[in-house]
This record gives C-alpha cells, structure tokens and sequence, in this order.
C-alpha cells in the first residue's frame, strides 16, 4: 500500500473496506475506473497482498472475442479458477460490456458476480453504476486520476533510480511540464528510454533528455495521426524573421508550457480553475507571413509532436457530423500529448451567424461545441486564420495569447531573403538581396518560394545561383500569383529575364 501514488484518505478506506471478514463472509466489488496506467491494478495487487492473497486477472476484451469460446462458459471456468485458487477475480477492460449490443453478457457477469463471494475487481474507463442488480453485495466505485504535477516527477525519479545513468542535462520537471502521464505510462518511457540509450550508446548507455522526449513522444497516443496530418518540424526561433516584441511572445508561449507545474501545482492555480488549463493561441496575419512556421517552431522547442488539423475533413454539411469530427480530434489529442494546429481557422471559427434558418442555428452549435472541447483539452491548440475581424469575439476571450504576424516591410523583407539562403549553398557575387527586398512587395512565404525555384534553376544550368535565376523566378512567382509583371517592376535587371529564360 505504502507504494501506490494515492491520496492518504483514499489508501484509509482501501485498508478499512478490504477487510479479510468483509471480503470472505459477505463479498466486496470495486469497480476502478480510470485511463492506462493510472495504478488501477497495482492498487488491486496491493490490497491482495494486505489479504494475503492471489489475483486472477482477466482481459475481459480478449475473452469476449475468443474464438470458439462461449462467453458465459468463459467466466464460469475463471470464477472456478478463482475459487480453486482461494484468489481476488480482476476483470481489465469492463467497457467492452457496456456496449447496447454486449447487455446480454454484462448482466450474466454480474449476475454471477453476486452469486459468488469473495473479493472482485472492475477496471474500465467508463463511469458504471449497476442498476437492478448486486443488491446482496457491497459495490464500492473509485475514480482514478492522473497524478499532480509533483508526485509525477517522484515516480519518474524512481522508475529511473537504480542502474540508469544519467547525463547532466535530464531535467525531470521539464518533462513533467511537457508530458502530462499516468503512473504506468511513466513506467514505459522510462524503459523506453533506457532502450533508446542502449542502442545509441551501447558502451555506457547513459540517458540523455533527448532521449526521455523521444521515449515519451513514443509512449504518447500516436492514433491522432489518423485524423490529422503529423508535421515534423524543421524551424527554430532563429530561422523566423518577426519585429522584437512578436518574438518576444513566442518565448512567452514557450514559458507559460515550460512553467505549468510551478504555476498550477506549487502555486496553488489549479485549485481556481476548473477548465481552461490548457493553452490557447491565435495567430493572426495575411497568407505566407510565417504563421505555419511558428507553429513548428513551437514544437521544436517544446519538443512536442505537432498536428495539423485538416477542416475539410473536420467540417461536415450533415447535421452533428462536425461535432463527431471533433470529439475525435480531442479525445485522442488528451492522450498524444501534442499541439493541435488548426490553419485557415477562419473557414470554422467565423463570427456567430444571425439565425435564419435550421442551418445557421446547427452552425452556431458547432462553434460552441469547439469552444467546449478547446477549454477541457489540456494541451496546446494553435489557430490560425487570415482574417482576424472575422474571429468570433467569444473566441478571442479564450484566448492566452493573441500573436499578430505582420506583411514585412523592406526591412524584415531583407532579412528573410538572407535567411532562406542556407550556409551551403553557391551562389554568385552579382545578388542583389537591397534591391530584391526593396523593389518586390512579397510576404515570406513568396520570397521562400522564389528561393527554391532559383535553385532549381542555377543546379540545372550554372552550378551556381545568381541574380538572373533570382529575377526569372521572381517573374514566375508573380505570374503564380496572378499579378501582372511590367519593366519598370524589374528595373536594371529587366534585361536578364531573358537571360534567365534561355537558361
């Protein structure tokens, strides 16, 4: 008992309630409800070993689907087991009974259940109370939650005491910030890391924090994948051009991630508040200012898994449909541990319609249902639109940072044209990066654009980026972009458009 990460009141009447006269005259079940990991068995290995005895555990899921095995025989042969061996029965996975289609084979398990005595143990997710049924047998729920912040930094100190070895930059409260785990799931990633060590270094095997982020990126529900795209990021703070005080909240944002511990839990904040704990951001600013590319910078500083969540699979015309969409998105999100980045946000989070008709009144249902989910989730949401007088003021109330990325003016246009030229790359003594900057009125994400396509020019002729491929793939990007080209736009440098178009 002593070892179980469980309030002091709770472990009390663990203690009282599993009594051996109790348990063996009248019969005790304890339904444990609760994520992975959470200690759900570990406290029923703990109470057995109070009493003095065995655990049965069965996987209710596997038993269920067993083929050429009836259900019923399957648990009347485990309560036998049970009985022969004078053990507690432990039943993981009760949610797959509670299914409308599986009610036949919950009411036979409890049936049989209140015939037997003896001490039992239910473990699922789902809140269950029984009805019409264990009138003649104590029935005790208990609610399993996720450790605080503290006690979590305790257990990931003794899962990696012993023979790990540890360089000097493991911070554990840093990972504690960051990754938000049951008991069990610390566990695994400490393990996990110390395989990743193993092989990394297989003389010393000493775990790094690069390699506690991987083990916990690994343990983190990786299901999100299948409803969102996974964004593996390349950028960091360096590689965005952004006027000082935008930069400076993108390290505010870094630090509200990395100081959640000391402000919730030693602070005492999470006692005043029952949602919103999360972090909501919006980024605001026209189409190529680097919205995206902050999102990844993020992540790649938090060290967090990044999702991008695609709206045209999110948002449905059929009735409910959206709000199915996304719960999913949610619901695996509290288990991945990762930001969510909602782009071109404004296509959902528009301002609230005046109500019309049945459509406008389903579409205001399903902002507010978004705006539901974002305060429960835990983690970090990103949106980000091109339109911030369209934004929903309610949304911009739920908001902890509101981050505006401005069109560049020459300045900060140079600047980019500089940073998109890796240290590598060749490139000739006649560009021009004033000029460019100066003449082309173009967003980040055209300049990045011209850039490439430059490249591509010179590694199929010159070897060797110069200003023509620079100007042709300037006239080029403006053709994309719709947007007539004339000679004065290109001044001196008109004549080598042609030279880069015979090139």
């Amino acid at each position: 008992m002593d070892d179980l990460f469980l309030p002091p009141d709770v472990k009390h009447r663990l203690a009282l309630l599993s009594q051996e006269k109790l348990v063996k005259k009248d019969g005790l079940i304890f339904y444990f409800q609760g994520p992975y990991g959470v200690g759900k068995q570990s406290t029923a290995e703990a109470v057995c070993r109070v009493l003095g005895i065995c655990l049965l555990a069965v996987d209710g899921e596997r038993l269920l689907n067993a083929q050429g095995l009836d259900f019923n025989k399957a648990v009347r042969l485990a309560a036998r087991e049970v009985l022969l061996q004078g053990a507690a029965f432990y039943f993981k996975g009760f949610d797959v009974l509670l299914a409308d289609d599986k009610r036949a084979s919950l009411e036979m398990l409890v049936q049989a259940l209140e015939d037997r005595q003896g001490l039992t143990f239910l473990a699922g997710n789902t809140t269950w109370e029984p009805m019409d049924a264990l009138h003649n047998t104590a029935f005790v729920r208990i609610e399993f939650s996720r450790l605080p912040y503290a006690e979590q930094e305790q257990l990931w100190a003794i899962s990696l005491d012993g023979n790990t070895l540890l360089t000097s930059d493991v911070d554990l409260s840093d990972l504690v910030n960051k990754f938000h785990f049951s008991g069990g799931q610390i566990q695994d990633a400490a393990a996990t890391a110390r395989n990743l060590a193993c092989w990394r270094d297989p003389e010393n095997g000493h775990v790094t924090m690069t390699d506690l982020y991987s083990a916990c990126r690994l343990q983190s529900n990786r299901k999100l994948a299948t409803l969102a795209q996974k964004i593996t990021p390349h950028y960091r703070l360096d590689d965005i051009v952004l006027p000082g005080d935008r930069l400076r909240q993108l390290r505010e944002i870094c630090n509200y991630v990395k100081y959640r511990s000391l402000v919730y839990d030693e602070w005492g904040f999470e006692r005043k508040l029952s949602l919103g704990k999360g972090l909501n951001v919006l980024f605001t600013g026209p189409s190529g200012t680097g919205k995206t590319m902050a999102a990844e910078i993020m992540a790649a500083e938090l060290e967090l898994d990044l999702y991008k969540i695609d709206l045209s699979q999110v948002v449905s015309k059929y009735i409910g449909e959206t709000e199915k969409n996304l719960s999913k998105i949610f619901k695996e999100a509290e288990a991945s541990n990762a930001i969510l980045f909602f782009d071109e946000a404004d296509a959902l989070f528009g301002k609230r319609s005046e109500v019309k008709d049945a459509h406008d009144r389903y579409a205001n249902i399903e902002i507010g249902y978004l705006l539901q989910k974002m305060e429960e989730y835990e983690g970090m949401t990103i949106l980000a639109t091109n339109l911030r007088q369209n934004m929903d003021e309610a949304f911009v109330r739920r908001m902890q940072f509101i981050v505006d990325f401005p069109f560049p003016d020459e300045l900060h246009r140079h600047k980019i044209w500089k940073v998109h030229f890796p240290k590598e790359v060749p490139y000739g003594d006649d560009i021009d990066l004033e000029f460019l900057a100066r003449q082309f009125r173009l967003a980040g994400g055209n300049i990045r654009n011209i850039v490439i396509n430059a490249s591509f020019l010179a590694a199929a002729n010159d070897k060797r980026i110069g200003m023509k491929h620079l100007i042709h793939a300037t006239m080029r990007e403006f053709q994309k972009m719709g947007k007539l080209c004339v000679k004065g736009d290109f001044g001196k440098y008109y004549e080598l458009l042609e030279v880069g178009a015979k090139a």
